[in-house]
């Protein structure tokens, strides 16, 4: 099964769709001459992404302002790792970054930046705010203090494989729950949330949607569940539609891609009362070399030329790749035909999600499941085997499961964790007490 599986993935790497593999080398820079200004832009976006808005922003700054302009795109990564750079780049010049924006990553990010002081107000004409709701299903869509601002909606659900799924007599998953059961033992992908921000929400919607308690006993089951942790979010995409995996957890957009590259051999689906819907955002960095070009920028994303390119097909207005985005344009959902015919503003995530909260214990979440869940992965993985060789009682269930910590011992932790010298102790300490507990269960 997995040696043909391995040959469609030859077949469907070789669709344009890449943008799932490893971030390729950026592209050399513009030639540029005297009159052509240069904006910089720090993203997680895919190449079809920064290729569309670069396009999309030249054009319009020649048709409405007469301005040439050119987008530098600065790849360093997916989100955890952009956060990581920003943060030396403060650390040695407080007051500026070098970059003019910050684009792409969710809205936890934002929310971080602005805490850290590292993002500066921008003026947004009233009119285009005004048709921009500004939450949806109860998550922030952009700032009051307009700090940062959502550009696209984003859903997180499950990508399965039907047919895959079919041939191995498995139920198809439809909750996130699902992913827990051991019947899919080794045919579950995941992304590694320390290097991609749409993994990490996933994994912090479920320890929000089910509590910090049960989510963590679920998230367990199914990192035990997975067959292996792909570098970024796009791993999960590539690797069910080439068949190496049943399911997975990934964002909208990337599972809407694989879907029209593959067909109907593939179902995404938002698992119903316990997911979100969450604004990719924006923002200007302190000390933008730019300012008055990012602004420009922000307000071309915000305005109906600029939201269009998240859904246009191609070929319309010069679209050359289809985003399969959802717009934070509220009147686009009915006034545009060719917008997406789920009205995300509709939408009931069923459950408070805490943005705030988010946002702070963001670097402690992701340390917290790579130490016990990643880097222990194999130590698990064959604990978990031998839980379910020895009829899955519950006693050896709940020891596996067991959350390392409380709720509110994870939130004292996380307002020290900027120490870089009791983060590595605690780290250690969490990596010998998740070694102890899986090498004691597989004896």
């Amino acid at each position: 099964m997995r040696v043909v599986a391995g040959i469609v993935f030859i077949v469907i790497a070789a669709l344009p769709y890449t943008f799932m593999l490893l971030p390729d080398d950026a592209p050399p820079p513009p030639s540029l001459d005297a009159a052509t200004e240069v904006l910089s832009i720090i993203s997680p976006h895919r190449r079809e992404v920064r290729q569309e808005y670069s396009r999309g922003f030249r054009e319009w700054m020649a048709r409405e302002h007469e301005r040439s302009v050119e987008v530098q795109w600065i790849d360093v990564g997916g989100t955890s790792k952009i956060m990581k750079d920003l943060e030396s780049r403060f650390a040695a010049t407080p007051h500026r970054a070098g970059i003019d924006l910050m684009f792409g990553g969710g809205v936890d990010p934002f929310l971080r930046g602005a805490g850290f002081g590292w993002l500066q107000p921008v003026d947004v004409s009233p009119s285009i705010l005004s048709g921009i709701p500004p939450s949806c299903a109860g998550t922030p869509v952009y700032a009051t203090d307009r700090q940062w601002f959502g550009v696209a909606l984003s859903g997180f659900g499950i990508l399965c494989n039907k047919r895959l799924l079919e041939q191995l007599g498995m139920p198809t998953p439809n909750e996130w729950k699902d992913l827990g059961d051991p019947v899919y033992a080794t045919w579950l992908g995941s992304g590694d949330p320390r290097t991609s921000g749409s993994v990490h929400m996933c994994y912090e919607i479920v320890l929000q949607a089910y509590g910090f308690d049960e989510g963590w006993r679920l998230l367990t089951r199914i990192a035990a569940n997975v067959r292996r942790f792909g570098e970024g979010g796009g791993a999960v995409p590539r690797e069910v539609a080439a068949g190496e995996v049943a399911a997975g957890m990934v964002i909208d957009q990337y599972a809407r891609t694989v879907i029209d590259a593959v067909g109907d051999d593939l179902a995404f689906v938002l698992p119903r009362g316990v997911t979100l819907i969450g604004a990719d955002s924006i923002a200007m960095l302190k000390g933008a070399p730019s300012p008055e070009l990012a602004a420009l920028f922000i307000a071309y994303c915000l305005s109906p030329g600029g939201q269009a390119l998240l859904y246009q097909p191609i070929g319309r207005n010069g679209q050359e790749h289809a985003l399969h985005r959802l717009p934070v344009q509220a009147s686009l959902y009915n006034d545009d035909p060719t917008a997406p015919d789920v009205d995300p503003y509709a939408q009931d995530a069923g459950f408070a999600y805490d943005t705030a909260a988010a946002g702070r214990r963001w670097r402690i979440i992701n340390d917290l499941v790579g130490v016990w869940l990643i880097d222990a992965h194999a130590e698990l993985t064959s604990a978990w085997e031998h839980v379910r060789s020895d009829g899955m009682a519950p006693d050896q269930v709940n020891a596996l499961t067991a959350p390392p910590l409380t709720a509110e011992e994870l939130d004292e932790i996380a307002t020290r964790w900027t120490d870089a010298r009791f983060r590595l102790a605690t780290m250690t300490e969490w990596s010998h007490a998740a070694q102890r507990r899986y090498n004691e269960l597989r004896r």
